[in-house]
């Protein structure tokens, strides 16, 4: 009896106090999905389905977007598909069906009931290839140094898992996104090969990068090629800088001597003195040590007199410094005086007030050279040539006559007529020489006329030249 009332209050209890239990696909939280395939998020609860008012689907994109409503199933009627920005479906109880998957499916989905359980989140990771990218390739590391390396998968989706292989075995725990190789007394026995990163976000392959590093170790080596920089000479007074250098592995330390090895004067690879002196002179050495041994190198160096002081000016001491090039007003520019700049400027406006004269004289001159043109030049003797004029077209024309007794030409002729053409005579001349006068061939354009106006027109008088030579003295005229 006793035994009945404890079962009953506790089925009683839980009828009121128990809730029931909402379980997301195969107890998971994450699952990662291919672009192009149809994949289902599968949900179960324990509340009895008579007592659920109504099931709900939702997404939050993880692009930042607002969360929005899927599918939803009231009491346990007809399945509603609430989105046209997705491809889903629902199969009962509780089972979203996700088809033709892309990238914008990438998300946090949710099933919940009302009343009932909490809901139940499922983050869906839709799978995108990472980069894998290391440390400079190959790294150089002295044989017993260590090396660190870091690789990196970075635009994966969901974030990539790195891990650090060698001969396909894997020596590092795996880092999401990133990875660092640390290798500590490396040797060529055991570093020499390459290490392998591998950065991956899905199962598949095909969402698998990776990158190969070289290691090149460097081996021990004692010193050598071992060289001390001594100027050939230096003067008194001056800085000396002697430099020593050398290759070892690991790397030397270096003792700078002179004249005997006991005579230090530097345990650095550079030896420095600020005014050389007389008893600098002799032999220096470099010596350069390692664990593994040895190496020398040495050099002469000459002492000599201060060296000749430049005179400068009777104002410049030895110990004056040049004037440095400057462009103010004081030192000129680039350390030209202002006198000899103005000077310089003198010189180029008087050659251009010459060359602007020059050229003003030459063109006068052959302007009037140009206006004497149109004057009548005497040929030689007794003979005259015409002024030059431009042709008038036609089928008749007159040359104009200019004799240099006169100076005077005569005009074309005028409207339809053809006056007579003449040649004027210098009256003075007493010599009887025979005159002669030229004739333009080109006159006016005369006026056109038919065959039957030249027939009726007078003949033209013409003439030519005189030779009074052949002709007598005329008749002095009865004064009237």
């Amino acid at each position: 009896m006793f035994r009945f009332v404890f079962l009953f209050l506790l089925d009683f209890s839980c009828l009121f106090l128990c809730e029931g239990a909402v379980f997301g696909p195969s107890n998971r939280t994450n699952l990662i999905f291919m672009s192009g395939s149809t994949e289902k998020l599968e949900w179960s609860f324990t509340d009895d389905i008579s007592g659920i008012v109504a099931r709900i689907w939702t997404f939050t994109p993880s692009d930042g977007r607002m969360k929005l409503n899927l599918a939803r199933i009231f009491d346990d009627g007809e399945v509603q598909v609430v989105t046209t920005s997705y491809e889903v479906a629902v199969e009962k109880p509780a089972t979203l069906v996700l088809k033709n998957i892309n990238l914008t499916y990438d998300g946090t989905y949710q099933f919940s009931l009302s009343p009932g359980a909490s809901p139940s989140d499922v983050v869906v990771y839709i799978a995108v290839k990472p980069n894998a990218t290391a440390c400079p390739n190959p790294i150089t590391v002295n044989e017993g140094g260590n090396v660190s390396c870091t690789c990196q998968g970075l635009g994966g989706n969901p974030p990539a898992d790195v891990a650090w292989y060698k001969d396909n075995l894997k020596i590092s725990e795996t880092g999401k996104e990133e990875k660092t190789l640390t290798l500590t007394n490396v040797t060529n026995e055991k570093d020499h090969k390459g290490y392998k990163c591998v950065a991956q976000s899905h199962p598949n392959e095909t969402f698998r990068d990776e990158v190969t590093v070289k290691v090149k170790v460097r081996p021990k080596c004692k010193p050598n090629k071992t060289e001390i920089e001594v100027p050939e000479e230096a003067h008194l007074g001056e800085k000396l800088v002697i430099n020593c250098s050398s290759d070892g592995l690991p790397p030397p330390s270096f003792t700078i001597t002179h004249n005997v090895t006991s005579n230090i004067v530097s345990k650095d690879s550079k030896y420095i003195k600020e005014y050389v002196d007389y008893s600098d002179a002799g032999m220096y050495k470099c010596i350069a040590k390692n664990v593994l041994g040895n190496d020398t190198d040495s050099g002469f160096l000459t002492v000599k007199d201060k060296r000749p002081s430049t005179k400068l000016g009777t104002n410049v001491t030895p110990t004056q410094s040049i004037p440095s090039q400057t462009t103010d007003g004081v030192n000129g520019v680039n350390g030209v005086s202002p006198g000899l700049i103005a000077g310089i400027c003198i010189a180029v406006l008087l050659l251009l007030v010459i060359v602007i004269v020059v050229y003003c004289c030459y063109k006068k001159k052959e302007k009037d050279a140009r206006s004497r043109g149109n004057i009548d030049r005497p040929i030689g003797g007794n003979h005259y040539e015409l002024d030059d004029e431009e042709p008038i077209e036609g089928d008749n024309a007159y040359d104009t006559l200019v004799t240099a007794a006169s100076g005077s030409k005569s005009s074309p002729p005028k409207s339809d007529t053809f006056p007579p053409v003449y040649a004027a005579v210098d009256k003075e001349n007493r010599q009887g020489n025979t005159l002669y006068a030229s004739v333009d061939t080109d006159a006016m354009k005369p006026k056109r006329e038919s065959k039957k106006e030249r027939a009726e027109r007078a003949p033209q008088t013409e003439y030519a030249s005189i030779d009074f030579k052949k002709t007598a003295e005329a008749a002095k005229a009865e004064p009237v």
